[in-house]
């Protein structure tokens, strides 16, 4: 038999957005509030943070996913083996520790630092995503994007349209 089955495979479905777990949740929580800007404690921002994490956890693969969710936790529990923390997990440094083992982290060389790193930008990211934060910032693409489209079509106008045409006329004669 060729092609692709019908059959169920046991693989959960992509489109399901993926809740961070309980042990993700408090490692996620105390390193978004210490790599992003201080305003991320103002109101429910974490929160909404982590929310945007969990929607771009629940749009990878599952690997990467499961990736991502160990590497913070192994940043958390990895705490314990920084001396000031007296064998506390991330999560439970008070603010002057964790943010002396984050910043340790992050400007260490080797898999550790990069991993930190690139967690950093990911959360990061989450935040910058906020709409509220967007508006803070000042950023509004629209404008632009507006601006862009216009000068692409008084450019490339005559081209658009014949290739809109062609894909027209492909679908009539399907």
């Amino acid at each position: 038999m060729a092609g692709p089955s019908s059959a169920p495979t046991g693989r959960p479905d992509p489109v399901v957005p993926v809740s961070l777990t309980a042990l993700i949740l408090p490692a996620a929580r105390r390193f978004a509030e210490i790599v992003c800007p201080p305003e991320v404690r103002a109101g429910q921002r974490t929160d909404h943070v982590l929310g945007e994490l969990a929607l771009m956890l629940g749009a990878l693969p599952t690997a990467a996913r499961k990736g991502l969710g160990a590497a913070l936790v192994v940043l958390d529990q990895g705490a314990r083996l920084y001396p000031p923390s007296r064998g506390r997990r991330l999560a439970r440094l008070d603010d002057r520790d964790a943010e002396a083992y984050v910043r340790m982290l992050l400007t260490r060389p080797g898999v550790a630092g990069e991993l930190a790193r690139r967690l950093k930008g990911v959360v990061t990211m989450c935040y910058y995503d906020l709409a509220e934060v967007q508006r803070e910032i000042g950023y509004d693409p629209a404008p632009y994007i507006a601006a862009v489209s216009r000068r692409r079509l008084e450019s490339y106008g005559p081209q658009i349209r014949a290739g809109e045409a062609a894909v027209d006329q492909a679908a009539v004669e399907q």
